[in-house]
Order: structure tokens, then sequence, then C-alpha cells
């Protein structure tokens, strides 16, 4: 049999076999079985990668979650509370300001109130110097909670006390005629650091305490009044 008879025999055999009444129904059953099979592998498929993928996304919560507590557990507050600064002192009624800090936005009479005149010279005053009533030494207590960084005799504020304090803050305390802490000691607010004195700006019978507020290494204004 030569190649066109051969083509010839198989067209005939192809023509018999689509002529059976079953040859379609089958045919379309197969497809339909195929397509089916093909659509529930695609969603098998889907729903396994989707399963996974919401595992993973739970997995990456949970762990989100516990780094956050870890995290909140041991992380401190930004900024911390402050203390209101209170008076170096406990006299209560008996408490007299004499010179007050020079402050440039003050009215003229308080920036003349707040002169210190020294060897023949006026000098803006870099704090406040408070005195008693009654004239009796009295004592000088720490107005905030900090350390101790120097004890010294200053040869013009006299025998001195300064503290350091959070946020960059430092008090000083002079004109002292005793002191009862020295340099590392950690000092509560109200802790008792001396006894008022004398220094050279003021008279022999006045016994006062010098304090200064220093922030950000600058004097500023205590706001006492």
């Amino acid at each position: 049999m030569n190649e066109k008879e051969r083509r010839t025999f198989r067209e005939s055999k192809w023509k018999k076999l689509t002529r059976q009444r079953w040859f379609y129904p089958t045919l379309y059953i197969t497809l339909v079985t195929v397509v089916l099979a093909g659509v529930l592998i695609y969603q098998m498929t889907g729903t396994d990668e989707a399963e996974e993928n919401d595992h993973n996304w739970q997995v990456e919560q949970n762990d989100l979650i516990e780094h956050q507590e870890e995290n909140a557990d041991e992380a401190e507050p930004v900024v911390a509370d402050q203390e209101d600064l209170v008076l170096p002192v406990l006299l209560g009624d008996r408490t007299e300001i004499i010179t007050n800090f020079y402050d440039v936005n003050a009215s003229a009479e308080e920036q003349e109130d707040a002169l210190i005149f020294y060897n023949n010279r006026y000098y803006q005053s870099q704090g406040v110097d408070i005195t008693s009533t009654d004239g009796e030494p009295f004592e000088v207590i720490a107005a905030l909670s900090g350390t101790v960084v120097e004890v010294k005799d200053d040869d013009l504020l006299g025998q001195t006390v300064e503290i350091e304090h959070e946020g960059e803050r430092m008090t000083v305390y002079a004109s002292l005629s005793e002191i009862d802490v020295e340099a590392g000691d950690e000092v509560g607010q109200g802790d008792k650091l001396g006894v008022s004195g004398e220094n050279v700006y003021s008279g022999p019978d006045v016994s006062k305490v010098h304090f200064q507020l220093i922030e950000d290494g600058e004097p500023v204004n205590p706001g006492f009044q």
C-alpha cells in the first residue's frame, strides 16, 4: 500500500468513527472532565498558597506584637517628669528676698533692685539673695533632688555647694557658714545642705544664702517672689 492509499484509508476510518452516535457525546464528556479537573487543581493550589500566605502573615504579626511588647517593657520615658523648684529655705513667713535675679525683660525699677554694688562698680545679679526677717542664721536646703558635684570656698561668694540635676539643670548655694554635704552625695529635695552665712557683697550683720539656677550652662531667673 502506497502513501496515498494509506492516507485515504486513515481518512475513511476516521469518518467511520465520527459517524458513530457515541463519538461526540464521549468527546464532549472527555473535554468537560479535563476542564473541570484543571479548574479543581488550580483551586486547590490557590487555596494552599492562600493558607500558607495567611499563616506567614499571622506569624509575622505575632512576631511584631511580641517585639513591640518586649520593647515596651525595656523602653524608658523620653521625657522624665521634672521636680518643681522650691525655695532653698524653710523660713515660711520669715523669708525675705533682698536681691533678685537681673532680668532683661523686667521693669527698670526691678532691674535697679537686681544690681549689686561692689568695689565701686555695679554688677547684674545672676541669682537671688535670701535672708530671714529676724536676721538670724537659718538652714539651707536642696531646691531640687540631685548629685553634689562640688563643694568649695569661693573668694567672693564664700562657701559654696553646687548640685547637678536632671534636664541639664544645676543649682548653686553660696554664702554658707556651714556645709553638711560633700562632692558625690546624692540629695533629695528638701535635704539640709548647710547654714546661711556671709559673702563680700553683704554686710557683716546679714546672714543669707545666694542661690542660682543654671540651665544649659546659663543662669536663669528661678522665679522666686
